[in-house]
């Protein structure tokens, strides 16, 4: 999915004039990119680690919801949806050749792909290694649980955080997705030597899927205040994605236009836009 002309523009020209005001850059991670040349032990002048191995390639995790893991357009209808959704609350499965497609995915334009050719664009003596940890529907509570699995174990030297758009007002208060975050972090500062980015989300529109007409309006401008805030707090980076998505609608870039689902996944430039404030942090 692409936005039409001229918002694709707009919207592209907004990231690439944003200016990055996040205090705390990634400095553990930029020297091991910096360090992290080719053979990398006596010929390069680095040497062993503690291990007596050969340094691995710097390691990025991003832990997320569908957007992280590539999700764009919906296939079904409101009404599939709903019924797959009922099926499910009643402990019913569907046979995978019967059930149709929910939506289409394409990893490779994801934002992290994104970021990691914008990577090796700039430091081009090494290799890095992401790891996708987005999972579709996931909310902020059930990146927490797995912290350890998709994170932790993997002993990153980057992290990102992407997780706002799911949380529903039923999963708690702002304050409350405050506190899991903030828990998050200290967790994964507290267990490995990753610096850490907190992504704030793109843009999304109320759910009328579900909702039709009457789709409460989303909750995210409080959440993306929050996620502000932890990353001042903990001294951490803060990628604002959506600043951007504020200045494209400014300048007159409607949301819908930018959205392949028309509620919360981003186009391919929006991913691209993603990619694009998260590189601003190694100007």
């Amino acid at each position: 999915f692409r936005a039409r002309q001229p918002y694709a523009d707009i919207f592209l020209r907004c990231a690439k004039e944003f200016v990055c005001n996040s205090p705390v850059k990634p400095e553990r991670f930029m020297e091991k990119m910096r360090q992290n040349q080719g053979s990398v032990g006596m010929l390069s002048g680095y040497g062993l680690d503690e291990e007596g191995l050969e340094r691995k390639n710097p390691v990025i995790v991003g832990l997320g919801d569908s957007v992280t893991a590539g999700h764009f357009e919906f296939l079904m209808t409101a009404e599939d949806m709903q019924k797959n959704m009922e099926l499910a609350a009643q402990g019913l499965t569907v046979d995978p050749a019967d059930r149709p497609a929910v939506d289409i995915t394409d990893a490779r334009e994801s934002y992290l792909e994104k970021f990691r050719f914008g990577l090796i664009d700039k430091y081009e003596r090494t290799s890095v290694s992401v790891i996708n940890a987005g999972i579709a529907g996931d909310h902020l509570r059930q990146m927490s649980a797995r912290a350890e699995r998709d994170v932790i174990r993997y002993q990153p030297d980057l992290v990102l955080i992407n997780g706002s758009l799911n949380w529903d007002p039923a999963l708690g208060s702002t304050e409350e997705y405050k506190q899991v975050l903030t828990e998050l972090v200290r967790r994964i500062k507290e267990e490995t030597t990753a610096d850490i980015v907190l992504l704030t989300p793109n843009g999304d529109l109320p759910n009328r899927l579900f909702g039709g007409e009457n789709a409460p309006l989303p909750t995210t401008p409080e959440r993306v205040a929050a996620i502000r805030q932890v990353a001042e707090e903990e001294q951490v980076c803060l990628a604002d994605a959506y600043a951007v998505w504020e200045a494209a609608r400014e300048q007159g870039c409607p949301w819908e236009e930018l959205l392949a689902n028309g509620v919360n996944h981003p186009g391919v430039e929006g991913h691209e836009v993603y990619a694009i404030v998260l590189m601003k942090l190694f100007e």
